[in-house]
């Protein structure tokens, strides 16, 4: 198989899914002490982290004895990350070489590139963030940098979800235009208040990967109907 084959990008997302879920399961699962107002996820105010006491709120202070558990925990889920990293930056590149033979046009290709282009971004910003769990008394200097490639991550990441919005409405998939358009529209309300909206914001951009593959499998399902011989 190869890029912009339907199988290929159907299979994408489901690796993609299935690392996703691994990722989680290392994961905290909730702040070690809650932010007032904030349902936020730890990995994800990890990301967003902007003053040291975030970290605090993450895994706890030092007499904490579950704090130990909860930095081995997020240190293995941002390690199976860079898998994660790997499958969503094919499946975005898989998706838009379909979607320019389907249009027939290669610029639709460029899109696919900005998938790759955030998984860069990811790795720099767990690179970051291992360095804050790391240096945890005094993570300032990592936390000044760490915004950029977060943002550049998450912004192309919802970029290639309107271009996919674009795609469908181009191809008459009004309901998978819709699955795509949230992300982003959601991006800049999730930027300015990045504690309380991004939660919702960035997990847009998973319904934006589930229509890439509804895509994929509905188109798959309809060759193979059509190459099917007649009875």
């Amino acid at each position: 198989m190869r890029l912009g084959n339907h199988p290929l990008t159907a299979l994408l997302f489901a690796t993609t899914v299935a690392v996703l879920a691994l990722m989680q399961s290392y994961f905290p699962t909730v702040l070690a002490i809650p932010l007032p107002g904030s349902n936020i996820r730890p990995v994800l105010l990890l990301e967003m982290a902007s003053q040291p006491q975030h970290l605090i709120h993450i895994f706890g202070p030092t007499d904490d004895p579950l704090r130990p558990a909860r930095i081995s925990g997020m240190n293995t889920g941002n390690a199976i990350d860079y898998l994660l990293m790997v499958s969503y930056a094919l499946l975005t590149l898989s998706f838009f070489f379909g979607i320019a033979q389907e249009l027939g046009s290669n610029i639709w290709r460029l899109f696919g590139w900005l998938g790759v282009i955030a998984a860069l971004a990811d790795a720099t910003e767990n690179w970051l963030m291992f360095r804050m769990v790391a240096h945890i008394a005094d993570p300032s200097a990592e936390m000044a940098v760490l915004p950029y490639p977060v943002w550049i991550k998450f912004g192309l990441l919802a970029l290639t979800c309107g271009a996919a919005a674009w795609a469908f409405v181009g191809l008459r998939r009004w309901a998978l235009a819709a699955l795509s358009l949230p992300a982003i529209v959601m991006l800049i309300p999730g930027f300015l208040d990045p504690l309380h909206v991004a939660p919702m914001a960035t997990a847009l951009i998973g319904l934006g990967w589930l229509a890439m593959a509804l895509h994929a499998v509905s188109r798959w399902w309809s060759s193979r109907r059509t190459a099917r011989p007649a009875a």
